[in-house]
């Protein structure tokens, strides 16, 4: 059986344990998962993001790539389908959440879309709990008082 085959039985059977050693082992095996993540039935797109998820902790620098590769795929500018891309986002925060930090303000930016929004509002929940030393939760904490005392911006960037 070839890596394309392993990789679409264990995705198919949810066979996790045997996905993460084809991912350890190859790192072409993102590539497959990736495109499983674009399947329409839930569960084979939830398992195979959760195969990319596994591969950041053997190759970071892949899946770093990927991160750039899922933030232009989300932008109207690249027509393309990246309605996917949440589940992949979230999988890969499991595993290695500071590898979102630095692109939180484009996911924010990016979170507009509808179709993204509560998606990317998960991955980014589970960065904010993420973050080393409870920074996200006191951020989190923070903007909320802010809110309800009615000091947040009010959008023309004064106080």
């Amino acid at each position: 059986m070839n890596l394309r085959e392993q990789i679409n039985a264990a995705v198919l059977g949810a066979h996790f344990d045997q996905l993460e050693d084809l991912v350890a082992k190859e790192t072409k095996a993102v590539r497959y998962l990736m495109g499983m993540s674009y399947q329409p039935e839930n569960n084979i797109a939830e398992t195979a993001a959760k195969g990319i998820g596994l591969a950041a902790r053997y190759h970071p620098k892949l899946i770093k790539k990927i991160l750039r590769r899922l933030i232009w795929a989300m932008d109207e500018q690249s027509g393309t389908n990246s309605y996917s891309a949440p589940l992949v986002l979230q999988a890969i925060a499991r595993e290695r959440p500071e590898f979102l930090l630095p692109i939180v303000p484009d996911l924010v930016r990016l979170s507009i879309n509808e179709a993204l929004h509560d998606g990317i509002a998960d991955a980014l929940c589970i960065v904010v709990h993420s973050c080393p030393g409870g920074l996200g939760a006191s951020l989190t904490k923070r903007l909320n008082e802010r809110i309800e005392k009615g000091k947040c911006c009010d959008g023309s960037g004064k106080n």
